[in-house]
């Protein structure tokens, strides 16, 4: 059975649908912490594509040292798993 390591990303699109910013979060930022801040119930693996509000791209831009909202993208929090 293979370890399989997940690393979590914020990714920005533009109104076309085009990426344009990618950052990946910090390992602080346990599944536990990312439930309790996208109010996800406690069973969710937080696995999907999950869109950042103000709020919350405000949080996540503060640990990562970007100023998210204040960019002209819309943020979304996603998983890519790593072999």
């Amino acid at each position: 059975m293979k370890n399989v390591t997940v690393s979590r990303w914020l990714r920005g699109f533009d109104a076309s649908g085009e990426l344009k910013a990618e950052y990946r979060l910090p390992e602080s930022w346990t599944t536990d912490r990312l439930r309790k801040l996208f109010e996800a119930t406690e069973d969710d693996p937080m696995f999907d594509s999950y869109p950042v509000s103000q709020l919350q791209a405000e949080v996540l831009g503060e640990d990562i040292g970007q100023e998210l909202a204040s960019r002209q993208l819309e943020f979304f929090l996603e998983a890519d798993s790593e072999e």
